[in-house]
């Protein structure tokens, strides 16, 4: 299971311009634990008429706390999708 695949481009679209973040972790004792890479999509560059198409949903760890605390509070089930 990879974390991206390669598909083919769509017609009449420019893909976004990008940057890789280069990221040390270290550990406890300062000694550097491993290498993170990231490529970032400027979405600075993104036109307004494409503002629509793009849909990347995030949350805050306290909101999804929240939401699971309520949720036993109340007695409710709670179910998790991924979606491709």
């Amino acid at each position: 299971m990879g974390t991206w695949q390669i598909v083919d481009q769509p017609q009449n679209c420019t893909p976004l311009p990008g940057v890789w973040l280069y990221h040390v972790k270290h550990d406890q004792d300062g000694n550097i634990s491993k290498y993170k890479a990231q490529w970032c999509a400027r979405g600075d560059m993104q036109m307004p008429w494409e503002y629509n198409n793009t849909y990347l949903p995030t949350s805050s760890f306290a909101a999804v706390r929240t939401i699971i605390t309520m949720a036993e509070q109340e007695g409710m089930e709670l179910h998790h999708w991924d979606i491709q």
